[in-house]
């Protein structure tokens, strides 16, 4: 007998995310136990750049520069892929997309089964005014379990930095 679901829910694809979104979204503090990481750069200047990178950053060109290498999920859903290094290795999902006119970005999230609980938002923005570029990375995580072995938040908390800086510096212009 196939289950049906109860008025109101939304019946999705594939794997959940291994974490609320709402707990995350809304909210000027984040929940307790979470952690987060911010990285920040400007890129240059001109309407070209922004155009180049957010289309290095939505096709996951960039990732894949900054060694964050992804593979499509199994079965492929078009939202989910599995990320093949750094902290966020497991299944993932493309969660949202930023498509404006000034901002552009992507937020990928864990999928059960993932052995991060963790999402990771990037976006870069075209200041009107200057023309400037600016791409930002904002990695929140969570330990897994309630007991976390010494010294293994601030290991996570390095990678979740080198993965921003990484991504940050594969953004940039052309060397």
């Amino acid at each position: 007998m196939e289950s049906r679901p109860r008025r109101g829910e939304l019946q999705l694809p594939g794997r959940a995310l291994g974490y609320r979104r709402s707990d995350l979204n809304g909210h000027r503090r984040l929940p307790e136990g979470w952690r987060e990481v911010v990285a920040c750069t400007v890129l240059g200047e001109g309407i070209e750049l922004f155009d180049t990178s957010a289309d290095d950053l939505l096709s996951l060109t960039a990732h894949d520069r900054a060694g964050i290498r992804t593979a499509p999920a199994d079965p492929p859903l078009p939202s989910d892929l599995v990320v093949l290094d750094g902290p966020m290795r497991g299944p993932c999902r493309l969660v949202d997309r930023i498509d404006e006119s000034l901002r552009q970005g992507l937020v990928v999230g864990t999928l059960e089964g993932n052995s991060a609980v963790a999402e990771h938002r990037c976006h870069l923005d075209l200041q009107p005014g200057t023309a400037e570029v600016t791409a930002t990375v904002r990695t929140m995580w969570r330990p897994r379990t309630f007991y976390v072995l010494p010294g293994a938040a601030a290991r996570e908390e390095r990678a979740y930095e080198r993965l921003g800086s990484r991504l940050l510096r594969a953004l940039g212009p052309a060397q």
